[in-house]
């Protein structure tokens, strides 16, 4: 198995995923069950508006209404 990361489709390109809200994924990977199952959770919870911070946008996004959650797991380099 392999470490892997989350990444949301922000603007027009996929970027890695530092915090969603209060959930901050391990900086290091996480193994397929452990991070989707933490991604679920966290999607779940949090029906509204969210702020999520990317590698590329450190000081945030919002993700509200009309916003596409877009997510995927990726290998952590």
């Amino acid at each position: 198995m392999q470490l892997l990361h989350i990444e949301a489709y922000v603007g027009d390109r996929w970027q890695r995923v530092v915090r969603l809200g209060d959930y901050e994924p391990p900086a290091d990977g996480s193994w397929d069950d452990d991070l989707m199952a933490e991604l679920r959770t966290f999607l779940a919870a949090n029906l509204g508006p969210f702020w999520i911070e990317t590698v590329d946008n450190p000081h945030g996004v919002l993700f509200g209404p009309g916003v596409p959650r877009l997510f995927r797991l990726t290998p952590a380099a």
